[in-house]
C-alpha cells in the first residue's frame, strides 16, 4: 500500500490490502476513511470486512464516498 503524510495528523494512501490494516494500526492511525463508492472496485478488502478489521484493531472506519468531479473550492473549504 502506498502511504503519504499530508501533515502530522493526516495521511492518505491507496486501497489497503487486509494485512495493511495491522501496519496502519501499528503506525498509530486512528481513523480510516474510504472515499470509494459501493459500485467501485474495493479490491481484496470490501468495506464491511475493512470495518470489522479496523474495529478489531482499535481504529475507526468510515465510508464517505466522494466523486472527484464534485471537488470544487467551495466543497473543499
Amino acid at each position: 500500500m502506498e502511504f503519504f503524510n499530508a501533515s502530522d495528523d493526516i495521511s492518505f494512501g491507496s486501497q489497503p490490502e487486509p494485512a495493511d490494516l495491522e501496519a496502519l494500526a501499528a503506525r498509530g492511525v486512528k481513523t480510516i476513511i474510504n472515499t470509494r463508492f459501493p459500485e467501485e472496485d474495493q479490491g481484496d478488502l470490501p468495506p464491511e470486512c475493512a470495518r470489522a478489521e479496523a474495529d478489531a484493531l482499535g481504529m475507526r472506519y468510515l465510508n464517505i464516498p466522494v466523486s472527484p468531479v464534485e471537488f470544487t473550492p467551495a466543497s473543499l473549504a
